[in-house]
């Protein structure tokens, strides 16, 4: 019987096979397999990724803070452009004339006659540096009321910060009293109060011109007019004696600044104790000396309060004025003598007395033609 015979040829080449397809299946999966260097490249080209996504978010946030902040700026440019103004109530030109032009919001008016020197030979103190914040151009109402703003909206040494118009009104004046109508704008700012101001406005040549502006200092010092031309600057100078100080002028049919007079009050206590004869004025009288002045000349008078009795009257005091005379080493006047050099200072430069009249200056009467929006 023959037995099975083992053919070994066969089952070489079936292990050589094997083997083959044993390293061809090692190859694969060393190749899919990553390595060190396979796993750290891409943990760089996923953290070159992640920054490059994470640039992508910041500039993209950086785009949108910045156009929301131009957003924020052009809405915060909107409402100061819509705060800079608030409403006018701008008048109907009835008349059809410049000065109702003006008012009604059409109308020019020019500040190229308005001189410093002017209000040098007057009262300058009030001009402050308000000529150089004027227009150079001709400005419509509006135009002045945006003026004024830009000129405050600054802040340096001189101006503080937004300043504002607060209000403008207006009124009308017979300057020379010659039947002319001119126009006073009063302008009131926020506070301080010193950067309020009054202008007086005159047509000359068929053109608006401002003959007359000046500040309004407030508590210190204000400035009124009347519907004669008259021009009072009232206020306190700082002497702590001193109770007032009104320097008058008026605007002639011209529309050129005249000096009048100015008058001054002044408190004197003490009088008994520089001249014992004057003790009865310290115990029952407020003594005031008043001193009126103009050009180079200066006059004095005295004037007795008696507060009990609520009245102004002369103490029965033997040689009085005498005695306050060698007591202040002056030449003083009596009230009447007084009174007359008054007059005559109001003759020598043509005016009446309705234009320095106290009465006067409380009796004109403004209307609003612009407020600020709150």
């Amino acid at each position: 019987m023959n037995k099975f015979k083992f053919n070994k040829k066969p089952m070489l080449i079936i292990g050589v096979v094997a083997v083959i397809l044993v390293m061809l299946v090692a190859i694969i999966i060393h190749t899919c397999k990553p390595g060190k260097a396979n796993v750290e490249g891409t943990e760089h080209e996923a953290q070159k990724a992640s920054v490059d996504k994470t640039d992508v978010c910041e500039t993209d946030k950086s785009v949108q803070d910045a156009v929301a902040e131009d957003s924020k700026e052009a809405g915060n440019v909107t409402d100061t452009e819509e705060e800079l103004l608030g409403d006018f109530m701008f008048a109907t030109n009835e008349s059809g004339d410049l000065y109702d032009e003006f008012l009604a919001g059409k109308g020019t008016i020019s500040f190229s006659d308005y001189s410093k020197d002017t209000n040098e030979a007057t009262y300058s103190w009030n001009d402050g540096g308000l000529t150089n914040l004027l227009s150079k151009q001709d400005v419509t109402l509006e135009q002045l009321v945006k003026e004024v703003n830009d000129a405050f909206a600054p802040s340096d040494a001189d101006h503080e910060r937004n300043i504002k118009v607060e209000s403008v009104s207006y009124s009308f004046i017979d300057c020379g009293m010659d039947g002319d109508r001119e126009l006073v704008l009063s302008i009131d700012c926020t506070t301080p109060p010193f950067y309020d101001s009054k202008m007086v406005i005159k047509n000359i040549d068929s053109r608006l011109q401002v003959v007359f502006a000046c500040y309004c200092q407030g508590e210190r010092w204000d400035v009124d007019l009347n519907e004669h031309g008259g021009v009072r600057n009232s206020g306190v100078p700082g002497n702590a004696a001193c109770m007032y100080y009104d320097a008058y002028a008026f605007i002639d049919s011209a529309g050129e600044i005249k000096p009048i007079y100015d008058i001054e009050a002044v408190r004197r206590d003490g009088l008994g104790e520089a001249m014992p004869s004057l003790e009865e004025l310290d115990e029952k009288y407020v003594v005031t000396e008043y001193t009126l002045s103009y050009d180079t000349h200066k006059y004095h008078t005295f004037g007795f309060y008696n507060p009990d009795k609520d009245i102004d009257e002369d103490p029965d005091i033997p040689n009085l004025k005498e005695s306050i005379d060698k007591c202040f080493a002056t030449k003083s006047l009596s009230k009447d003598e007084f009174d007359k050099m008054k007059k005559k200072r109001l003759e020598e430069v043509g005016v009446s007395e309705e234009v320095v009249d106290v009465e006067e200056f409380e009796k004109l009467e403004y209307t609003q033609i612009y407020y600020e929006r709150l």
